[in-house]
């Protein structure tokens, strides 16, 4: 689905959950991403880091691409959440 079975890189996926609204708009989400990328990168070589926020998800894709990140794929259907199955964004940072 994902499209990484013949790709010789180094692939790491990563998910994260601010879910306390006092706490959004801070520039939190950004500065965990970026230091997770940059963890990743640096210590453990990922030629890639790749994510799949839902489509919805616009203030967490608006964090990840400032991060760094492109999308890459739509992803019909992919998650499941509150009982209805969720289109995603496949995205990815390539070092």
């Amino acid at each position: 689905m994902y499209g990484y079975v013949d790709v010789p890189d180094i692939i790491y996926g990563i998910d994260q959950f601010i879910g306390e609204i006092e706490y959004w708009n801070r520039g939190i989400g950004t500065l965990l991403v970026k230091s997770m990328v940059e963890f990743l990168v640096e210590q453990k070589q990922a030629d890639r880091v790749v994510m799949d926020p839902q489509t919805s998800n616009k203030r967490a894709i608006r964090c990840y691409e400032k991060c760094g990140f492109e999308r890459v794929k739509l992803l019909p259907k992919n998650e499941l959440h509150e009982g209805e199955y969720r289109d995603c964004w496949l995205i990815e940072y390539i070092k």
